[in-house]
């Protein structure tokens, strides 16, 4: 993590840690478990950390401030909407394509079963006898 953030100005070094932990994906008890410290402490710097802000009791909307703030990201309201459409278009389509593959995949899987339980009978078929009159 970069000594300068621009964040410093308003977070202490542990509340920029815990911030940047948000903003890496993790949760509450991950962020303690990674900086050795309790979940309790994590919890207490995430509420000074609203304070200090201003901004909604979000980890979302903090992870948002964090990125704008120290990368000058323009986060405005229109901005976040048409990105979290974008993105739930991407992965609408991942999901779509991943349940395809999956369901022909089993339609595969069903019909080589089909064609191996076919072949048992025929072998099962010819070794019976059969007596036509």
């Amino acid at each position: 993590m970069e000594d300068s953030l621009k964040t410093d100005d308003v977070l202490t070094k542990a509340e920029t840690k815990i911030a940047s932990g948000y903003v890496s994906g993790m949760i509450g008890k991950e962020i303690a478990d990674a900086c050795n410290i309790s979940y309790n402490t994590v919890v207490t710097h995430t509420q000074n950390i609203y304070e200090k802000t201003g901004i909604p009791h979000s980890t979302n909307a903090l992870v948002a401030w964090f990125l704008s703030k120290n990368f000058d990201i323009d986060l405005s309201e229109f901005k976040r909407r048409v990105g979290a459409a974008f993105l739930l278009a991407i992965i609408a389509v991942q999901m779509i394509q991943t349940d395809f593959d999956s369901s022909f995949l089993r339609s595969a899987s069903r019909r080589v079963e089909a064609s191996r339980t076919k072949g048992k009978r025929r072998k099962e078929d010819d070794n019976s006898t059969c007596y036509l009159y």
